[in-house]
């Protein structure tokens, strides 16, 4: 079945309802995406995944077709999120992947609800406190592959105002430009899609925003640093993105952490190598 054509429902969190999607069957695992995409980067993921696994796809707040909020975006937050997510499904106990800014979502709820999670996934992230800022300083070889939209998010009233109505022309500047070969692999319909819901009224800001909450996460990270995860966890990386840098941002934070560079891929790994990237979190869950 394709993804678009899971069952979908909503989940209310105080002021926020969370959209989701969700197909399979087996011990549930919740799939938690990066901004500026939403669940939809798990199209070709997901399905591989159901096959054994009960899989719950969710749109973080302000992004895709969950509420567009102006606040609430730290990883505490989000992870409060997830739990409302989770008691609504009644799922009591399950694996968890977070790509991107959805990786921080999962830290901070493993932080927090350790009891809630069986084993964890961390892609293409480096969480506050353990690398998140290197990579964001301007560094003496920084070219436009890097990741200078980092500290440009820092400052969300100045990266909105010289986006806004430029969300078309950023999205392809950025798909592209991180990519292994130059080139996503993403479908034109895909990519429309991200750019209709980024171009949403606050959708924008509350994007900029997940990004500008780095100090928040670093210092409510602390507790991670001084009592890192327990449960089984593995970080994977794209080969021409952060896959070199796993170990240094990875190997503090979980006391029993393995890791796996993805092949052919830089940050778009759902798009430039999901078949890797799903046999891999199939192998590591069915563990």
């Amino acid at each position: 079945m394709r993804f678009e054509e899971w069952d979908c429902g909503r989940a209310t969190h105080e002021n926020v309802s969370l959209f989701y999607r969700r197909h399979g069957s087996g011990h549930p695992l919740i799939l938690i995406h990066g901004c500026p995409q939403h669940s939809l980067m798990w199209h070709a993921i997901a399905p591989a995944l159901a096959k054994d696994f009960d899989v719950v796809a969710y749109d973080q707040r302000g992004m895709g077709m969950s509420t567009i909020v102006s606040s609430g975006f730290d990883g505490t937050t989000k992870g409060r999120d997830l739990l409302a997510l989770l008691d609504s499904l009644e799922i009591e106990r399950a694996h968890i992947v977070g790509f991107d800014l959805g990786a921080q979502t999962a830290a901070s709820f493993a932080r927090d609800f350790p009891e809630r999670v069986a084993r964890i996934s961390f892609i293409e992230y480096a969480l506050a406190g353990f690398g998140y800022e290197q990579h964001m300083n301007p560094q003496p070889d920084w070219t436009l592959a890097s990741n200078w939209h980092l500290a440009f998010f820092m400052v969300p009233e100045v990266a909105e105002f010289l986006i806004r109505g430029r969300e078309r022309e950023m999205l392809s500047w950025w798909f592209y430009h991180i990519a292994y070969s130059g080139d996503s692999q993403m479908s034109h319909d895909h990519f429309e899609a991200y750019a209709r819901s980024l171009s949403k009224p606050g959708a924008l800001r509350a994007c900029i925003e997940h990004y500008a909450t780095v100090w928040k996460d670093k210092a409510d990270n602390k507790v991670i640093r001084e009592h890192p995860l327990q449960m089984p966890t593995l970080a994977m990386g794209g080969e021409a993105s952060l896959g070199p840098w796993l170990e240094a941002c990875w190997t503090d934070v979980s006391a029993d952490v393995k890791f796996k560079v993805i092949p052919k891929a830089g940050h778009w790994i759902s798009d430039e190598n999901p078949s890797f990237t799903a046999s891999a979190l199939k192998e590591f869950f069915s563990a």
